[in-house]
């Protein structure tokens, strides 16, 4: 045969082998739909979510979702960036706090849909608070997976030693500010002839998180009713005087030491107040005894900061990248107990109904604040609120301002930021 005759006959099986390929393709099931997903979940919950993601794939083989991890501090940015350049992933993670400045940026879609039709997720699953965090308008720009409020964790040892516990002689955790103030006290440990004590009975974490946790108990806010900031109303006042009191008084460690949540690991701190999500590094602690419960009432008031991770899809997905994607979220939603194992508490009320989910200590007591929690306030310059309330909590907690003085220049500096977005933006702050 000539070369010309052997190209031809090659060429034509090719061919013929695509043909039955594809054929085989059609008959045996449709091609795989990619999807990737990114998150900020680099600790132990984002080992769990590669579990359930993985379980995913195994159930629907016509589906291969890939997660991508990337730290908290990054993440928005990288995020924002690839999907305006049309290189970002077809589902994504979105605090229900970030989500108008996202949303302004145009990438993320109504996903409406997931709450109607076949397969829909009732809405009534969903405490209407929580559930008008995605709202905007007619639309609704994603699925809310999870709450995670800041409520208060101690040491079980420690506690009992200090005199709280319960009529069966189980550790107990204060639950109003006289007992929050006789815990700390009790908790405190100093060796003869040192000035420092060994061990505290409270530390401060992330003193951003631990102030906007006491603002709603103090019934303080951020913005004016008008849009304005105001950083300085009295409630905010008296809960960062609450806090900066503590360290002016010794009762927590000094800030040069970074005890924090680090100094509660180690059993140099008998409590602390952090987000229900710091359980996962908890569990993977052996001699560790600890509970979880609602921040004690400090202010006028029980309350707590939370806020919710928020599952969101692309613009612009084909049909079967969005069929898919849907497909996910609602397989997600339904599997959110296993989510919850990893230290979240479920959306879905149906989900925290169950005995499997009260049985989680930590978990379901957080939940319990559920009625009286405050996520951060809906506006565009969170980011930007967030900066300018740890400058504020650091100078007051550090000594080198009054709380009223502190809070006064972040108000004066928030301001400046919102002049910016009103002008550039003509939409105010509050979606």
């Amino acid at each position: 045969m000539s070369p010309k005759a052997v190209f031809g006959g090659m060429l034509a099986f090719c061919v013929i082998l695509g043909t039955i390929r594809a054929n085989d393709t059609v008959i045996g099931g449709r091609k795989k739909t990619e999807l990737s997903f990114w998150n900020g979940w680099t600790g132990p919950d984002g080992t769990a979510m590669l579990k359930m993601i993985r379980e995913f794939n195994t159930e629907n083989p016509d589906v291969e979702v890939s997660m991508q991890r990337i730290e908290w501090a990054t993440y928005y940015n990288k995020l924002m960036v690839a999907e305006l350049n049309q290189r970002g992933p077809e589902l994504f993670v979105i605090h229900a706090s970030t989500l108008p400045r996202m949303r302004r940026a145009g990438f993320v879609s109504d996903v409406s849909d997931l709450y109607s039709g076949a397969g829909a997720i009732r809405e009534s699953d969903f405490d209407p608070y929580v559930l008008d965090q995605v709202k905007f308008g007619k639309e609704k720009i994603g699925l809310p997976l999870d709450i995670h409020p800041q409520g208060l964790y101690g040491n079980v040892d420690m506690l009992k030693e200090a005199g709280f516990v319960d009529a069966r002689g189980n550790a107990r955790l204060p639950v109003n500010r006289e007992e929050f103030m006789r815990a700390i006290r009790a908790m405190m440990k100093t060796p003869k002839g040192d000035a420092t004590p060994s061990v505290w009975g409270y530390s401060m974490t992330m003193w951003r998180n631990n102030f906007m946790s006491l603002v709603p108990q103090f019934d303080g806010h951020y913005l004016s009713k008008d849009g304005r900031a105001d950083l300085a109303n009295p409630g905010n006042i008296a809960a960062l005087t609450f806090m900066a009191d503590l360290a002016k008084n010794k009762l927590v460690p000094p800030p040069e030491n970074q005890l924090g949540w680090v100094g509660y690991r180690q059993k140099k701190v008998g409590m602390v107040v952090d987000g229900v999500y710091m359980l996962g590094d908890l569990l993977r602690l052996e001699d560790m005894k600890y509970i979880g419960g609602p921040i004690p009432i400090i202010g006028n008031h029980a309350a707590t900061m939370a806020d919710s991770h928020v599952l969101c899809v692309k613009t612009g997905l084909s049909p079967e990248k969005r069929e898919a994607s849907e497909r996910f979220i609602r397989y997600l939603s339904a599997h959110s107990i296993d989510w919850a194992k990893a230290g979240q508490v479920p959306a879905r009320k149906s989900v925290r109904d169950t005995p499997e989910f009260r049985a989680m200590q930590v978990q379901y007591a957080f939940s319990k604040q559920i009625p009286t929690m405050e996520y951060p306030p809906r506006s565009t310059v969170l980011f930007e609120l967030d900066f300018e309330i740890d400058h504020a909590t650091e100078m007051a907690i550090r000594g080198d301002e009054t709380p009223t003085a502190a809070l006064k220049a972040a108000t004066v500096n928030l301001q400046k930021v919102l002049d910016r977005e009103n002008k550039d933006y003509g939409t105010g702050a509050t979606p």
